[in-house]
């Protein structure tokens, strides 16, 4: 392994005829404001006690050279070397702001350098943050006029050209308060000082030659993960073994892509729960199990594209948890299973999402048919309703079961593991009377009870679609709640049992009516729940507490078995 590794000022770096470009399947700029105060809080530290900050280590990859510049690609240490570019920037705004022009010329040899065509070149950007560079060159291209007339904000903003670049301009802003707050206006002399304390903090630059050594050196450096989440150590191992080298760019495209479709924010997640479906969870816990688990399961690393093209398919699928839809041209949900996925995305349910991934998977390959897999997800629906909405349990409890079979369904498939799965949960369910009680509490009323609210209101229609898909087969949503006696008229009329679906129109119709003018609007519903009322319930000594209990029955004997 060749490289290179030495101790050098942050001015050696940039001033010169160096180039520092992050590539684009790096990630994005990612750093908040926690990390912007410590950044500032260390180098207001070094110039009030004239000791050099030391801020750690850097790996490069080599480049070709190019006009005579220098290039290196970033592998690691891209969120120092930009915030630095930012802090840089922002107080060479003020120098101009300031009218100190020696100042300002000075410090711009940090943030831009010249070619042999005399075309001046940025010296660290971002090819997933373009707007880093496209800042730095207003900045220094500012006039009078333009420091009198438009705020350092809107200047900002004016230059930023994809949503992805906004925390670039929320760090400028940032530095921009810190440095008002010194009070700098009126004390240039700070300025300087901020800027010598940069160009003078200490970093390891190490080199690598070739990418392999480059990827090398980020996992030893990593090893401890206290930089970087799972997934990035996750994608730097892909790309170190990825072999023949020449697939590594198409590689890199095809992770770009899955962190394009997933989401930044949502790639931890994905990551765990793919860990979890693909191998198990008798790992152990720890920041970087997830990524340990993925390399040690991993150990042909010959195999390594095979991997990459596992984790791209299972994006595709996790891609349905996300954003589920049934609508588009380029679908991604068949009907029944949007009305499961969208479900559990509004319930911002989480744990169940390695099972579905086996699920799919499944049922993609033809080990798992259709007809099973769509009645394994209504189960599923049904159960969690059961025993989350109406038991009110914990979902913690769940987790070894989901894990467990998760990884079984997905490494040892049979129609046994699944119905062991299913048996599984069930045992979960509250015992009947436990599950009846707890039903006796839905509901929803507008009238100051312990049934008032959004949160039971939703609660109430969760169930009742349940109920309303037991007799037609059909999932709605569709629905308005109609009490059929008055809300105002007893506490117990907020009750599930005096509740019932109807069509907005309908509902609207029976407002201030007596139960047996209701009937008629009932009888032409489209809901099996509101015309099935009329068969079992008596109208002119209508009990909602009795039909709640029928209900509760119905729902626990009837409605749970697959």
């Amino acid at each position: 392994m060749g490289f290179d590794a030495k101790d050098y000022t942050i001015q050696e770096i940039i001033v010169g005829k160096q180039v520092y470009r992050i590539p684009r399947n790096q990630r994005r700029y990612v750093w908040d404001q926690d990390n912007w105060q410590e950044l500032f809080d260390d180098v207001v530290y070094a110039v009030e006690s004239g000791e050099p900050h030391f801020m750690g280590s850097i790996v490069l990859k080599t480049e070709n050279d190019k006009n005579g510049l220098s290039y290196f690609s970033i592998i690691d240490g891209q969120q120092r070397l930009i915030t630095m570019t930012i802090l840089l920037s922002t107080v060479m705004y003020f120098m101009k702001k300031l009218g100190m022009e020696k100042d300002f010329n000075v410090t711009k040899e940090y943030l831009v350098t010249k070619d042999d065509n005399d075309d001046e070149v940025v010296v660290v950007s971002s090819d997933s943050n373009e707007s880093l560079a496209i800042i730095i060159k207003r900045i220094i291209e500012l006039s009078d006029e333009d420091i009198i007339s438009i705020t350092f904000n809107k200047i900002i903003d004016g230059e930023i050209i994809n949503r992805s670049d906004k925390c670039i301009a929320n760090a400028y802003k940032f530095f921009y308060k810190k440095l008002e707050d010194l009070d700098v206006s009126e004390h240039g002399e700070i300025l300087v000082n901020i800027r010598n304390a940069i160009r003078n903090i200490r970093i390891i630059k190490i080199t690598a030659s070739s990418e392999e050594d480059s990827y090398t050196i980020f996992e030893i450096l990593n090893a401890r993960g206290m930089d970087l989440d799972d997934h990035e150590l996750l994608k730097n191992y892909i790309m170190r073994f990825i072999k023949p080298e020449g697939d590594r760019d198409v590689a890199k495209n095809d992770w770009m892509l899955i962190e394009q479709k997933i989401g930044e924010r949502n790639m931890k997640d994905f990551v765990r729960h793919y860990r979890i479906h693909k191998y198990g969870d008798n790992h152990g816990k720890g920041r970087m199990s997830d990524y340990k688990t993925i390399k040690d399961g991993n150990k042909k690393k010959h195999n390594t594209i095979e991997l990459l093209h596992d984790i791209q398919k299972k994006s595709e699928y996790y891609d349905m948890l996300l954003k589920p839809d049934k609508d588009t041209d380029n679908r991604k949900c068949a009907v029944e299973e949007f009305q499961v996925y969208d479900f559990f995305k509004k319930e911002n349910q989480k744990q169940l999402r390695p099972i579905f991934l086996s699920l799919i998977s499944k049922e993609k390959s033809g080990k798992l048919s259709t007809e099973k897999y769509i009645k394994v997800l209504d189960f599923l629906y049904v159960f969690y309703v059961s025993f989350k909405i109406i038991g009110q349990e914990s979902s913690n409890q769940l987790t070894d079961i989901i894990n467990k079979y998760a990884y079984l369904i997905e490494n040892s498939y049979s129609d046994d593991v699944v119905n062991d799965f299913i048996e599984a949960l069930k045992k979960k369910i509250p015992q009947r009377e436990r599950f009846i009680n707890a039903f006796k509490t839905i509901g929803w009323s507008h009238n100051g009870t312990d049934f008032e609210g959004t949160e039971n209101k939703k609660r109430t229609k969760t169930v009742i679609r349940v109920l309303e898909k037991y007799k037609t087969g059909m999932w709605r949503d569709d629905f308005t709640l109609e009490h059929v006696l008055p809300d105002s008229q007893d506490v117990e009329n907020g009750q599930i049992g005096n509740l019932i679906p109807l069509e907005e129109d309908y509902n609207e119709k029976c407002k201030d009516k007596d139960l047996k003018d209701k009937i008629k609007y009932y009888k032409k519903s489209s809901f099996a729940t509101a015309r099935e009322f009329i068969k079992h319930n008596s109208v002119d000594n209508f009990n909602p507490s009795s039909r709640t209990e029928f209900m509760a029955e119905q729902f626990y004997d009837d409605i749970l078995k697959l």
